[in-house]
């Protein structure tokens, strides 16, 4: 784009050529890692394709860590009230550094903080009934739209009228934005680009292996070669099953226990679920870590398998860093999905007992 070729943006020759310019020297790569983000996104990095590599990257991280910090400033805190060090959105800001998805995303320069800070700030709006901002904010997030897509199917199926309105604005300007970019040629393009990628499994790291969701849990019977058909139907299936099983769990409000938690669970179904899921992409567990993790700590109602289950597999996600230490393979990410389901059931568990409380 800097050049005046955005419409080439999917043109993986180019992107090798560019890339040659500034990381020659990794020769552990001997094609380009392609750009798979819609076209709009582009244009966030453009002021930083001024700047050289080693600056881009260190300001790039600074930003990024400044929108984690302010991703707790947009969750409720009253639930913490038993755990006042832990209130303050400064200290989970900083303790969240040391959540392994957020690492990787760190390290490997990721864009999924920035989603974090977008369904974080979405949900703000929906607890304050304000729906026009929080469908328009969670439109902002179409730049991973597998992730984001079916929580605006929620809104479909729960007939969030203003909320769909202003999904749908934010969506129509970058889908302009977009056809700016790369023209409709290239945008047109832009699906077969993705399903190439997917035929190419050891490209961008989309082998099953590295992916903690159900896909993943799958790889290890399946190999490293493309997903069969059939097992991509099933998954499709199971995607779908998970969006139904969404909209019954969860309302489609934010002020109340059961919300919250109905939220919670939407998050963790979407990343089990989802055909792409990325260990980075396990930043969004922060959200139900935060709300339900809050409801159990401040609630000693809340007992049985559900609060157990959720502080085992809680605990087992938080001590990323000690894998580290230990020197447990993190590079095969598959096994995480056990965990995720896990915590999926605890927090499908704990819905169904606060329904039962509800009047």
């Amino acid at each position: 784009m800097q050049r005046g070729e955005g419409a080439r943006l999917y043109d993986r020759q180019l992107q090798w050529q560019v890339q040659q310019e500034f990381a020659s020297s990794v020769s552990t790569r001997k094609g380009p890692l392609p750009y798979i983000r819609p076209p709009f996104e582009a244009l966030l990095f453009l002021p930083l394709a001024y700047l050289s590599y080693p600056a881009a990257v260190t300001i790039w991280t600074l930003i990024k860590l400044i929108l984690l910090i302010s991703v707790f400033f947009f969750l409720p805190q009253e639930n913490w009230r038993q755990w006042r060090w832990l209130r303050s959105p400064w200290v989970q800001g900083f303790l969240s550094i040391g959540f392994l998805p957020v690492a990787f995303d760190v390290v490997q320069g990721q864009d999924s903080i920035p989603l974090l800070l977008v369904v974080t700030a979405a949900f703000f709006f929906l607890r304050r009934e304000e729906d026009f901002r929080w469908g328009a904010c969670l439109g902002l997030g179409l730049f991973k739209f597998h992730l984001i897509l079916p929580l605006f199917l929620i809104l479909l199926i729960k007939r969030k009228t203003r909320a769909i309105v202003g999904f749908a604005c934010v969506a129509s300007v970058l889908l302009l934005l977009s056809i700016e970019v790369v023209g409709w040629s290239g945008l047109a393009g832009y699906p077969k680009y993705l399903w190439d990628l997917n035929q190419s499994p050891n490209l961008l790291g989309t082998n099953g292996l590295v992916m903690p969701n159900l896909r993943g849990l799958l790889s290890p019977f399946l190999g490293a070669g493309r997903v069969p058909t059939p097992i991509q139907v099933a998954l499709l299936l199971i995607f779908a099953l998970g969006i139904v099983s969404m909209a019954r769990m969860w309302k489609g409000k934010g002020q109340s226990p059961l919300d919250r938690v109905g939220f919670s669970y939407c998050i963790s179904v979407l990343l089990l679920t989802s055909y792409y899921t990325t260990s980075y992409d396990l930043t969004l567990l922060l959200i139900p870590l935060h709300l339900t993790g809050g409801i159990l700590a401040s609630d000693s109602n809340l007992r049985g398998w559900p609060r157990s289950t959720f502080v085992m597999s809680a605990g087992v996600l938080l001590l990323g860093p000690l894998y580290w230490m230990l020197g447990v393979p993190l590079i095969e990410f598959y096994w995480i999905a056990l965990v995720l389901l896990a915590l999926t059931a605890a927090l499908a568990g704990t819905v169904v007992i606060l329904q039962r409380r509800t009047p």
